[in-house]
């Protein structure tokens, strides 16, 4: 593996919107295949993409540890012990340090790591109905700053994919568990929209509605099935309570209450994981 591939792959992956886990070997003792330098990508769901640490061994257990720093989003060093049984045993017994991890191999040395996280920005979905939307050009001209990209549905397509025999812009979009969805389809589609989004595991939803409004599209959803769970999560009327009127008010309002989503989220991990 050249530094040339390794960047290539690294970059591909930026490019795409994919997160993934850089692993670098800085330290080893002993008994390992491993040099200071070795390094390896890993995908957020785990999986090896490019390089290496030296063997199985300390590779096998790479995956736990880039879910950790990318769940934590900050770097770490780890500690990878290679041991015979009986002590890599009595190790994960008695260790208190969550950076140090002891697996079973005849190795017998160790090496230290240092795994750094690579995300990508929030991503925030806005569905329209289509043509000029106010509050949708507001919420991109205020992401960007935020650190956020927008993307931009417009449900509109979907006429002119019908006369095309095309898919269903709404169905074939790919969103990903991370996504901040809002839906600005001011009733025309929104049960439409709710549906599919019933399929999928996003991070929030925010529908632009009355209370009215809401209360009848959740009513429809009850009668067809829809988890109360997932009703109870859409956030409606959309946005922050900030008094807001116009549409750069309300733009505003709703990335005020997608941050707040996040970092209240953030600072209920679990015990034990870094918060942002």
């Amino acid at each position: 593996m050249t530094p040339d591939d390794f960047f290539s792959v690294a970059a591909d992956l930026m490019r795409n919107g994919k997160p993934f886990v850089s692993a670098t070997v800085i330290r080893t003792e002993g008994s390992t295949l491993a040099r200071p330098g070795f390094r390896v990508l890993v995908s957020a769901d785990g999986k090896l993409l490019h390089g290496t640490l030296g063997g199985a061994c300390p590779e096998s257990v790479i995956s736990q540890v880039a879910q950790e720093v990318l769940d934590s989003g900050k770097p770490r060093i780890f500690k990878i012990h290679l041991e015979e049984a009986e002590k890599a045993v009595r190790g994960s017994i008695s260790q208190r340090n969550r950076d140090e991890i002891f697996v079973e191999t005849f190795c017998g040395g160790n090496m230290e790591l240092f795994v750094e996280p690579f995300t990508v920005p929030d991503r925030i979905v806005v569905i329209t109905p289509g043509g000029k939307d106010e509050i949708s050009d507001y919420i991109t001209s205020f992401a960007g700053p935020l650190g956020m990209r927008v993307e931009v549905l417009d449900l509109s397509r979907f006429s002119e994919a019908g006369k095309n025999n095309v898919q269903d812009p709404l169905e074939s979009f790919l969103f990903s568990n991370h996504d901040h969805v809002v839906i600005l389809t001011r009733g025309e589609e929104d049960i439409k929209v709710l549906r599919r989004l019933y399929r999928e595991k996003v991070s929030y939803i925010g529908l632009l509605a009355s209370r009215k409004r809401s209360s009848h599209d959740f009513l429809v959803l009850r009668k067809e099935g829809v988890a109360e769970d997932f009703i109870n999560s859409i956030h409606t009327p959309v946005g922050l309570d900030i008094g807001a009127v116009l549409p750069s008010e309300i733009g505003l309002s709703i990335l005020a209450e997608i941050i707040s989503v996040k970092r209240i989220r953030a600072n209920m991990a679990p015990a034990g994981t870094s918060k942002d």
